[in-house]
C-alpha cells in the first residue's frame, strides 16, 4: 500500500491552527500542521496525523513516521510515531522491546479514524527558519525489513522576527478664540526724484497698486472676513543723505497710506504707518549672499555691520572702495529695490462648522484654525489618504506650529517615513505627552528600545494611554531580540 500518494509542498504557517488537509487518495491525513516560536525561545512543531479506517495494517507489521525538520545545512529528526499491528504489538509488548525514545506507540485498530495529537519542542536555531518539516513512512515486516517507504513535505517553517505595533498618538488642538490672519506684500512705486507723491500712470505703479488692491480685495470682499488694520512700512535706499531718507520713507509710506484710504473708503484709524530710513538689511542680505559676486564682499559687510557708525560715513566708504568699481554697480542694480513699501492686511475669519471646513480646506485653508483642521480629519477613516492630507494641509498653514508637528510627524510615522518623522518631532513641543509618546514610537522603529522605553515611560507619566500599549511592544521585541538575537 502506498502511504502518501502526494507530496504537499511549501505550506507556510502561522501559530494560528489551519484547516484540515487531505491528501486525495492517500491514507493518512495531516491536519493543522504548524511551526511556531515562543517567547521562551523553543519552537514548537505540530501536527495531527489521521490514520483513517480504510488503512488496514496487517498484524505483523509495523508503520514507522518520522518527522525530520530539514534545512539547507542542518537536520533534526524528531521523535516517531510507531503504528504496530496486532499480533506484532503483543509480542514486542511481551518481550518487552518496544522502542523507549518513540513519541508515542499506537496499536492499529483496523476500521476505524485513529487519530496522533503530534508535538514537540525544540530549542531555535537560526538554520531552522526556513526548514521544511518532512515526514517519512515506513513499513516494516516481522523481520524489520522494509516492505515500502514514502516521504511527504509537510509545511515550511516561517519563524519570523516580531514586528511592534506601535501606538501612535495625535494631539487635539486648543480653540482658536480669535482667528487672526494676515495678507501680506510689498510695493516696489516708482515716485520722482525727491518727490512723496503718487502718480498711479508713473512707471511701474499701475502694475504696483494693482497688486496693492488684489492683496486687499482677497480679505474686504470675502464673506467670512473682516479686515481689523492695515501696516504699511516705507523704505528708502542708503544713496543720498540719511536725514533725506527719513523725509522720502516717510512721506511715500503715508501716500500710499492716503491712496489706500482713499480708493476704499476706509477709516483713518484703520492703518498704522512706520518707516524706516534706509533698507541697510537689505543691502546686507544681497551682499552677504555668496552667489551674488560682490567684490571685497567681507570688507563691505564690516562696513555694513560697523556699529556706532554715522550711516552716511559707512554709505561713503562703501562709495570709495576701489575707487567706487564696487558701488556703482549696487547704486545700479541693487538700492531701487531697497526702495519699497511693505504692507500687512491684518483680519479675522469667522468660525466654521465641520461640514463649512470641508469645503474651506480645499479653498482658503488659511482660514481654518488648526482645531476646525482636525475636526474635518476626524471625518475620514484614519490613515486614509483625506485624513493624511488634512494635517499635511495643516503643517503647511502652520509651519511653526507644536501641535500640527506633532500631528505631522505621527502621519510620518504611521508611513514609516521616519526622517520625515524626525523634522517635524524637532519643532513640536518636546514636554508634551504625544510627543514625547511619538518620540518613542520613532525610537523604538529605529530599534533603540531603551530610549523608547524612556520616552513611553514619561508619556505614561503625563496621561498618555497609548504609551502603557507601547511599552509592553517594547517588552514584546525584547523577547523578541532574546530568541532570534540583534
Amino acid at each position: 500500500m502506498k502511504i502518501f500518494k502526494y507530496i504537499v509542498m511549501g505550506l507556510m504557517l502561522s501559530a494560528a491552527p489551519v484547516s484540515a488537509q487531505h491528501l486525495a487518495g492517500s491514507e493518512l491525513h495531516i491536519d493543522n500542521r504548524a511551526i511556531t516560536i515562543g517567547d521562551n525561545g523553543q519552537v514548537m512543531i505540530a501536527m495531527d496525523v489521521t490514520i483513517p479506517a480504510e488503512m488496514n495494517l496487517t498484524t505483523n507489521r509495523v508503520a514507522v513516521l518520522t518527522p525530520v525538520l530539514k534545512g539547507e545545512e542542518n537536520n533534526r529528526l524528531l521523535p516517531e510515531i510507531w503504528i504496530y499491528g496486532r499480533n506484532r504489538y503483543v509480542v514486542h509488548q511481551r518481550g518487552n522491546d518496544l522502542p523507549e525514545n518513540a513519541y508515542t506507540i499506537v496499536r492499529r485498530d483496523n476500521g476505524t479514524n485513529q487519530i496522533v495529537n503530534y508535538s514537540t519542542r525544540l530549542d531555535y536555531e537560526p538554520w531552522m527558519n526556513k526548514a521544511e518539516l518532512e515526514l517519512s513512512a515506513e513499513v516494516r515486516g516481522c523481520t524489520d525489513c522494509v516492505k515500502e517507504s514514502d516521504l511527504a513535505v509537510i509545511t515550511r517553517a516561517n519563524l519570523v522576527r516580531y514586528e511592534v505595533q506601535p501606538l501612535i498618538a495625535f494631539k487635539t488642538p486648543d480653540v482658536e478664540a480669535v482667528k487672526n490672519r494676515s495678507e501680506q506684500g510689498r510695493a516696489y512705486l516708482d515716485f520722482p526724484v525727491n518727490q512723496t507723491k503718487i502718480y498711479p500712470d508713473y512707471r511701474r505703479n499701475p502694475q504696483e497698486l494693482e497688486a496693492i488692491k488684489r492683496t486687499v480685495d482677497v480679505v474686504k470682499n470675502d464673506p467670512n472676513t473682516t479686515i481689523t488694520h492695515i501696516d504699511i512700512k516705507g523704505f528708502a535706499s542708503p544713496e543720498g543723505t540719511y536725514k533725506g531718507n527719513a523725509r522720502l520713507a516717510e512721506g511715500r509710506a503715508k501716500a500710499l497710506k492716503e491712496y489706500v484710504k482713499k480708493e476704499y473708503g476706509f477709516e483713518e484709524n484703520l492703518f498704522g504707518v512706520t518707516f524706516e530710513p534706509e533698507d541697510w538689511e537689505g543691502l546686507r542680505n544681497y551682499v552677504a549672499d555668496a552667489k551674488n559676486n560682490v567684490p571685497r564682499r567681507e570688507e563691505v559687510l564690516a562696513i555694513i555691520d560697523t556699529k556706532n557708525e554715522d550711516y552716511d560715513a559707512k554709505e561713503m566708504r562703501i562709495r570709495k572702495l576701489d575707487n567706487g568699481t564696487i558701488y556703482a554697480p549696487l547704486l545700479k542694480d541693487v538700492y531701487p529695490g531697497l526702495r519699497h513699501s511693505d504692507y500687512v492686511v491684518n483680519y479675522v475669519v469667522r468660525g466654521f462648522d465641520v461640514e463649512e471646513a470641508k469645503r474651506i480646506i480645499k479653498e482658503r485653508p488659511q482660514q481654518l484654525s488648526l482645531k476646525e483642521m482636525f475636526q474635518v480629519a476626524q471625518t475620514y477613516p484614519k490613515g486614509s489618504e483625506d485624513f493624511n492630507h488634512v494635517f499635511d494641509v495643516a503643517v503647511r498653514m502652520f509651519p511653526e506650529d507644536p501641535t500640527a508637528n506633532t500631528n505631522a510627524a505621527a502621519i510620518e510615522l504611521e508611513q514609516r517615513n521616519l526622517q520625515g518623522a524626525e523634522l517635524f518631532l524637532a519643532k513640536a513641543d518636546p514636554e508634551c505627552g504625544v510627543t514625547l509618546n511619538n518620540y518613542g514610537v520613532l525610537k523604538m522603529l529605529q530599534g533603540d528600545l531603551d530610549a523608547a522605553e524612556g520616552y513611553f515611560k514619561r508619556a505614561k507619566e503625563k496621561g498618555i494611554t497609548e504609551a502603557e500599549g507601547n511599552l509592553q511592544e517594547v517588552d514584546k521585541k525584547r523577547k523578541d531580540n532574546a530568541v532570534f538575537g540583534k
